[in-house]
């Protein structure tokens, strides 16, 4: 359920007051990202590693195409799906050329 209005003015004056106890967290910077954004950013992390892992050197492109792929799996919605479904395809083609 959405917040009032009056609720969202209450927080507005808050923080701008620097009272941070009604802010939303992920959402106001003087609170740092909620737990949530930091499992995303980890297991991103994860991902990169293990494609910097899988694709050798040598082969710049597909490395640096694989690292962008897990750029864009980041966000949410079709585009990440999408950009994870690409990456799993490009291993695949990666694991069938060895």
């Amino acid at each position: 359920m959405a917040d009032s209005d009056a609720l969202r003015a209450r927080r507005y004056r808050a923080h701008q007051a620097g009272i941070h106890e009604l802010c939303l967290p992920g959402r106001c910077k003087e609170l740092g990202p909620d737990q949530t954004q930091r499992r995303a950013a980890e297991a991103t992390a994860r991902l990169a590693a293990a494609v910097l892992e899988e694709f050798p050197e040598h082969d710049a492109l597909s490395r640096a195409l694989a690292l962008r792929l897990v750029e864009l799996s980041e966000g949410r919605g079709p585009a990440a799906v999408q950009a994870l479904r690409s990456l799993g395809e490009l291993v695949a083609a990666q694991r069938d050329q060895a």
